[in-house]
């Protein structure tokens, strides 16, 4: 069995940068070195995305995304704002937050983001949160990831996505994850160790730039330091993995202070929302929910903050204590007309307390008033699943065709409300388009084969089902490949 500390010192010679914290290194050169080689002798920008999917849908699999649709899109805004003072489209990064209470973030080839509940929850402003995103982001238009398997012999693809999720899981088989680290990772060594911490010092210079263009304090690095430092000194014996891997010195706190004031005064512009998700993340991420209505308590008996009611409104809501959550975000949805967070809470909460009513008709003034919140109308299409209204929910779905591109849960509603009208082959359909848009094509597979098999369809919805099967098995073969894809087949124990 292989100690965790053991396997996260290989993984940060390989492939995940676990960084959330890392260090700054103080260098007036901003000159980076040319990118694209040697990496594309031995991973494409569409290799490297395959790899990224790939962990990406087995950490959807294990349930370690927070498939939050409002508090990824508050992520995505800030990852986005960066995107812009990089040389990579913002639509080249994609934002997940993962269910983990350890503070940090990773960057997964590809241009696929993680960032831990546990590192928004113990930031102290939106800056700090900027900084950590801006570094990660930094590794992959670096196309570190890519370099680094270039240095590094002997690690399959999907031998490499196995280790990568496991890594990021940590509750994985520590035999399964021994076996995979023994077969691709015995060759690393101190040659490798030193070429991801090069890989270091670039994301940090360009990380902090980017922070600093995009209107965030670059001060924040180093306060975040200072953060760490204070948390290690307490932890004694007991430091958390990411402090044992990066620890924080006075030194690096000095050399992020020094990187910061290499960039003129600027107007700090950060979202209201981010006290908001802050809490929001709190309270996802949360495995006790008594205890944690019980941290809420406290902290609100001694500080007036807006920001604590909505998070303990949030925990109500999930207590079923309703009427209280609605007596506390209604004067603050009141009040605060332009923040969508409290809208959509006291939505969440009327809906919750039978109220659906109210509920619709707050949604669908939330709707009209943040026209491009893809989380208000999935709440609505939800809110009408939910409280049977299935033919409204499939026109307002159907209409809607970049929800239903671009969230896989809009997919799976509308298959809920294809099957509870009989529209059997739609449902199969739309619950196949959910699997396939989270990198599931075993189950899309599995789910096909079966419906054909026992489902009474008519031709047109045999035909279709027939087609999208053929697709799914070949994008099953060329996101793995074709033995690996008839073994998750078969494994797919669901059918």
């Amino acid at each position: 069995m292989i100690a965790r500390a053991t396997l996260s010192r290989y993984m940060s010679a390989l492939l995940v940068c676990v960084l959330s914290m890392n260090v700054v290194h103080a260098a007036v050169d901003y000159r980076l070195p040319t990118i694209g080689q040697p990496a594309d002798t031995y991973m494409s920008p569409a290799e490297e995305d395959k790899l990224g999917r790939q962990v990406v849908s087995q950490l959807l699999a294990e349930n370690m995304i927070i498939e939050d649709l409002e508090l990824r899109e508050y992520v995505s805004g800030v990852g986005a704002r960066l995107a812009a003072h990089t040389p990579r489209e913002a639509s080249g990064f994609q934002f997940y937050v993962i269910d983990s209470g350890q503070i940090n973030a990773f960057a997964l080839p590809g241009g696929y983001i993680g960032v831990n509940a546990g590192l928004i929850t113990e930031t102290d402003n939106e800056s700090e949160l900027a900084g950590v995103m801006g570094h990660e982001m930094a590794h992959v238009t670096q196309r570190h990831i890519a370099r680094q398997i270039e240095a590094t012999s002997g690690m399959g693809w999907a031998t490499a996505a196995a280790v990568i999720a496991a890594a990021i899981v940590g509750g994985g088989d520590p035999d399964a994850i021994s076996a995979a680290v023994s077969a691709g990772v015995s060759n690393l060594g101190q040659q490798q160790t030193n070429y991801t911490r090069a890989h270091e010092y670039e994301a940090d210079r360009l990380g902090i730039r980017t922070m600093a263009e995009a209107g965030f304090n670059p001060d924040s690095m180093a306060s975040f330091f200072e953060k760490m430092q204070k948390r290690s000194n307490l932890y004694g014996n007991q430091l958390p993995q990411i402090l044992l891997s990066h620890p924080v010195s006075n030194t690096r706190m000095a050399e992020a202070e020094a990187r910061a004031g290499d960039y003129p005064a600027t107007a700090v512009r950060e979202d209201h929302e981010y006290p908001l998700m802050k809490e929001r993340a709190r309270v996802l991420a949360s495995r006790q929910l008594s205890g944690l209505a019980r941290y809420y308590q406290q902290r609100r008996n001694a500080a007036d903050s807006p920001a604590l009611d909505y998070g303990y409104a949030l925990v109500q809501t999930r207590l079923g204590q309703n009427d209280a959550a609605i007596k506390l975000l209604k004067p603050l949805a009141t009040a605060h007309p332009g923040l969508l967070a409290y809208q959509l809470a006291l939505a969440d909460a009327y809906a919750r307390a039978g109220r659906a009513g109210d509920a619709a008709d707050l949604l669908t003034a939330v709707r009209k008033q943040f026209p491009h919140s893809a989380a208000a109308r999935l709440d609505y299409a939800q809110l009408l699943v939910e409280t049977g209204q299935t033919e409204k929910a499939r026109d307002f779905l159907l209409a809607d065709t970049t929800l239903l591109d671009n969230v896989s849960q809009a997919q799976e509603l509308l298959a809920r409300a294809a099957g509870s009208q009989d529209r059997l082959g739609e449902a199969y359909y739309r619950q196949a388009r959910y699997y396939q848009m989270r990198g599931a094509y075993p189950q899309a597979i599995n789910q096909l084969r079966t419906a054909l098999q026992t489902a009474d369809l008519n031709a047109f919805d045999k035909s279709r089902l027939r087609a999208m099967l053929n697709q799914m098995v070949q994008a099953c073969h060329a996101a793995w490949s074709e033995r690996e894809c008839r073994e998750r087949v078969a494994q797919d124990s669901r059918y």
